[in-house]
């Protein structure tokens, strides 16, 4: 039987934010399937989804206002793509990810520090896929990139004092002495993560898993981008705690 503390580290009682950016993720994609007409939702897609052929466009010359959300849309895509997604099972997919990965680093981090790091890391995704695909006319959506982010930031609480990832997910992590970004690179069981996790994304992108025609392929490369940003740039948001193993 868990104790109250245990209780209250299980995903299920997961953080507020959390469960707020998972019912995000449901009622926009509640709004596009329901209520926009296919117009309405293409000019969302083309505004807020990131398509390297229209940055590619932009640095080109062409005027940004000449794009469906204008310079605006260009400046936000690399964030507003993480609320939107592909279908139902893309929607659930990052919301479970979401749950486990996300729970224990806005637990360490709070509201705010979770939220910017959640947003960069998206970005950082975003830009990764851009990079790769530059001026192609691809489309990347959802919250894949982010959440990468949040479990690369994990990697470094789950697995100090050299635990393992099942224990690891259920300990405390406001009073973990996490790892540094060096240590989560050459440490046995961080290591094997990240090794196993790069590799599973390598051979996503290289066999275009998931591909169904335009927007169901999983965009690997913006996986591994983010997981490295939230990787190196959990440190920025957390702060010494007291009680710290």
């Amino acid at each position: 039987m868990l104790d109250t503390d245990e209780r209250q580290r299980t995903a299920f009682n997961a953080p507020g934010l959390v469960l707020a950016l998972i019912a995000t993720f449901v009622l926009v994609h509640l709004i596009r399937t329901l209520w926009l007409t296919p117009q309405q939702d293409d000019f969302l897609l083309l505004t807020f989804a990131i398509i390297p052929e229209l940055y590619d466009a932009w640095f080109s010359g062409i005027p940004a206002s000449r794009f469906p959300g204008g310079l605006a849309g260009l400046l936000a895509a690399p964030f507003g793509h993480f609320f939107l997604h592909a279908n139902w099972p893309h929607v659930i997919m990052n919301a479970l990810w979401l749950l486990v990965f996300g729970t224990p680093v806005a637990r360490r981090l709070g509201p705010g520090g979770f939220l910017a790091l959640t947003l960069l890391s998206a970005a950082a995704g975003a830009l990764a896929f851009m990079a790769l695909h530059w001026g192609a006319a691809a489309l990347l959506l959802g919250a894949s990139g982010g959440v990468s982010g949040l479990m690369g930031a994990s990697v470094r609480l789950i697995y100090a004092d050299n635990l393992p990832l099942t224990a690891g997910l259920r300990r405390d992590m406001r009073t973990v002495r996490p790892l540094s970004f060096w240590q989560a690179l050459t440490l046995p069981r961080p290591r094997m993560f990240i090794l196993v996790w790069i590799g599973i994304n390598l051979v996503i992108s290289f066999i275009g898993f998931g591909m169904g025609g335009g927007i169901n392929r999983i965009a690997g490369e913006a996986h591994i981008g983010g997981f490295f940003a939230g990787m190196a740039l959990f440190g920025l948001f957390d702060k010494p705690r007291r009680g710290q193993s």
